[in-house]
């Protein structure tokens, strides 16, 4: 990569941008992997359909990608020993998803999945009769992996009677960390029902939802919410807490009909083709599709001393969800964030990504996201807040193009210094373009010092 694009990279990034730490697995193909416990034989309280859940589940997962690791009825140190196994083979780029249907139950805010070789009198004892859901949560955040979901059909009615009173009802409210989602069957503090068929009432409705395809996760979530909510007459409503960063779908969407005679992919150069490809796109909010080859320059503006330069990124292969560009030293992933940048020996990597998309982006959408940069010696914590607004349109030198509006406000601070400020940037989507058509961006301390002030507009691109 040339030092101009390259610095144009860091520019783009300021102190924000993101990377993988390098790992071989990250050479491996990506998978989908998941731990299914369904637990019924419980002594005092015995379930009918979590077996049945757990079955139809596994079987579910499979015919959406998933390797499935299965347990029913599981013992804690057979559930112990399962999440080990799950932790193993679960690689830093893989998808992860944890479902458990049983007994669930609430202590002093912790949430525990009974096996069914429960023998619990007191409340002090369930920590170490039951398997934890942080024990769960920490294997997941262990495998540092994208995207993770967590199913808990666990929220059922107190298994010990009398013997035993809980403090409190149903299971506590978690906040998913970033790239997770937590799914309960029933909102925070309340019971879900067993259901009087074959499986229970949310995995009846959750079953049926994961066969649709191309339907993204939040929309799955919310047509079983409704479903549960209606048969239940309101008396079980399911709630989730979600921090994805990426779009997900069980199914793969049907792949479109092909023309009988496919032509040669049109390459765009021109400012007069560049513009009348884009300007009128399917959908703007569109996640790109990238294909190597891939080419875009602009023109960046230093708005401090009016200087200007040219910068050019070029998709020059992509491997599983990994995209490089120019000859390795950006990575990124496949919805256009940034993963890794490196310069003068020098790699600062980032997690989850620098966060500037978010799919499914619709206007007047709004996320506040985390992220961490490691740059060199130096660690920052940064907290993203993006807004979707309308779509506009944008002079640029390639022509005048349609974008959907983004503004990414990011507070970051050094960790252990005290250097902070806010990295902000506006700029306008376009998916055919696959990237940002034109961006304003300015990086200021906290105590008023302005870093970095730039215009990029979009002078060319090649895409396929």
């Amino acid at each position: 990569m040339k030092p101009a694009a390259t610095a144009w990279v860091l520019a783009l990034l300021g102190v924000l941008a993101l990377a993988l730490p390098a790992r071989a697995a990250e050479e491996a193909k990506a998978k989908r992997l998941a731990l299914v416990i369904g637990n019924g034989t419980y002594k005092d309280a015995p379930l009918a359909n979590p077996p049945n859940d757990a079955a139809d589940m596994a079987k579910a997962l499979e015919a959406s990608g998933f390797v499935v690791i299965h347990r029913e009825n599981a013992t804690l140190k057979e559930m112990h020993l399962a999440l080990r196994e799950f932790g193993d083979k679960l690689g830093r780029r893989d998808t992860g998803l944890f479902y458990f249907a049983g007994h669930g139950m609430q202590v002093r805010g912790h949430n525990y999945l009974l096996p069914v070789d429960a023998d619990i009198a007191r409340e002090d004892e369930v920590a170490f009769a039951a398997l934890d859901l942080g024990a769960v949560m920490e294997k997941l955040d262990s495998a540092k992996n994208p995207v993770n979901i967590v199913i808990l059909d666990a929220c059922r009615n107190n298994p010990f009677g009398t013997r035993l009173i809980a403090s409190a009802k149903g299971l506590a409210q978690v906040d998913a960390p970033p790239g997770t989602m937590i799914a309960f069957a029933t909102s925070p503090g309340s019971t879900a029902a067993d259901g009087n068929g074959r499986n229970g009432l949310y995995t009846q409705h959750l079953l049926k939802e994961l066969a649709r395809p191309g339907v993204p996760i939040e929309d799955v979530f919310k047509a079983v919410r409704v479903g549960v909510r209606t048969d239940s007459k309101n008396s079980q409503t399911p709630w989730e807490s979600t921090s994805l960063e990426t779009a997900f779908a069980f199914r793969a969407a049907p792949a479109p009909m092909q023309a009988a005679a496919p032509r040669e992919p049109q390459r765009i150069a021109s400012a007069a083709t560049s513009a009348a490809r884009a300007a009128a796109p399917a959908s703007l909010n569109a996640p790109p599709n990238f294909v190597v080859g891939d080419t875009w320059t602009y023109r960046v503006v230093n708005l401090l001393d009016q200087s200007e330069r040219k910068a050019t990124l070029k998709v020059t292969a992509i491997r599983g969800d990994i995209v490089e560009y120019g000859n390795g030293q950006l990575l990124g992933d496949l919805v256009g964030n940034f993963l890794k940048t490196t310069r003068a020996g020098r790699t600062d990597l980032y997690h989850p990504s620098n966060q500037f998309y978010v799919f499914p982006m619709r206007p007047g959408g709004s996320w506040n996201v985390k992220t961490t940069q490691q740059a060199g010696d130096r660690s920052f914590d940064i907290q993203v807040k993006l807004v979707v607004a309308a779509e506009e349109q944008v002079e640029t030198p390639a022509g005048k193009l349609p974008g959907l509006k983004i503004t990414r406000e990011a507070a970051w601070k050094q960790r252990n210094g005290a250097t902070s400020g806010t990295n902000t940037w506006t700029y306008w989507y376009n998916s055919a373009v696959k990237r940002f058509v034109a961006a304003d961006y300015t990086n200021v301390t906290t105590d008023g010092k302005v870093l970095a002030r730039e215009r990029y507009e979009l002078a060319s691109f090649e895409v396929k």
